[in-house]
């Protein structure tokens, strides 16, 4: 249940609401009494400047009262154009001994000793031819020979020459020919390859073309040859073929 304001009783309703200027009032009121506190017992502060400096003190003694430190004198010294070195003393220069008589005829006696001795001339009569210092032994003439290979003997070298005569197909699939050629140290010899063919020719020029297509067919056969079975044999006829199938040039 909810209480409504015209219900409430007469006295009740008569009181006033407290205004806001009751409020101000109060706040300048109090202003006005801190102001008149601070104008009766403040003072102004005064600092005496010379009471603090000499309340400084450092190692016993006030700071603002030293007095400037003398600077100090320099220390005379003697000028080095005053110092006089003293004399050096001369030094004594040895006196010799004279030589007696005695002594100056030993020195006389022993270098006409050593002239005497000493030959300065000489003739057939008395002269005496010493040995060399150092003596060669010339090596014997069959040892000379022995070590000197002979220029006359001729250097043989091997060569080895093979002929081969084969019916080959004809490189564009025409008519096969009859090609031969030389191989000289198992190396066919491209200038040797249908030689038995007029040089030139048609049949010539088409049996080198066929002769370079069979030098690649029989590469690969005695290269696959050779990796199966892997003979000598084998390996020389990869050698030779291969060869030529990179080397010969059948328009040469």
């Amino acid at each position: 249940m909810k209480s409504d304001w015209d219900d409430a009783p007469e006295y009740l309703r008569n009181r006033k609401k407290p205004s806001p200027w009751r409020f101000l009032a109060f706040l300048g009121l109090g202003s006005a009494v801190i102001s008149a506190l601070a104008l009766t017992f403040g003072k102004p502060i005064a600092l005496d400047v010379n009471q603090i400096k000499q309340g400084i003190h450092i190692d016993g003694k006030p700071w603002f009262n030293q007095e400037p430190e003398q600077p100090m004198q320099p220390v005379s010294q003697p000028s080095v154009a005053s110092y006089e070195a003293p004399a050096a003393e001369p030094t004594p220069v040895p006196q010799q001994r004279p030589l007696t008589q005695e002594e100056i005829d030993w020195f006389a006696e022993r270098t006409a000793e050593a002239v005497q001795s000493r030959q300065t001339s000489f003739n057939d009569d008395n002269y005496t031819p010493k040995q060399p210092a150092s003596i060669y032994t010339p090596p014997a003439a069959h040892r000379i020979a022995a070590a000197t290979p002979s220029t006359s003997a001729p250097r043989s070298r091997s060569v080895s020459r093979e002929h081969t005569s084969k019916w080959i197909k004809g490189w564009n699939g025409g008519i096969d020919y009859l090609a031969e050629w030389v191989s000289v140290n198992n190396y066919i010899d491209g200038t040797s390859v249908c030689a038995n063919h007029r040089r030139g020719s048609i049949d010539y020029r088409e049996c080198r073309k066929a002769a370079k297509q069979h030098f690649h067919e029989q590469c690969r056969a005695w290269r696959a040859r050779f990796d199966s079975d892997r003979k000598d044999h084998s390996d020389r006829m990869k050698t030779r073929y291969c060869g030529a199938a990179s080397s010969f040039n059948p328009m040469g």
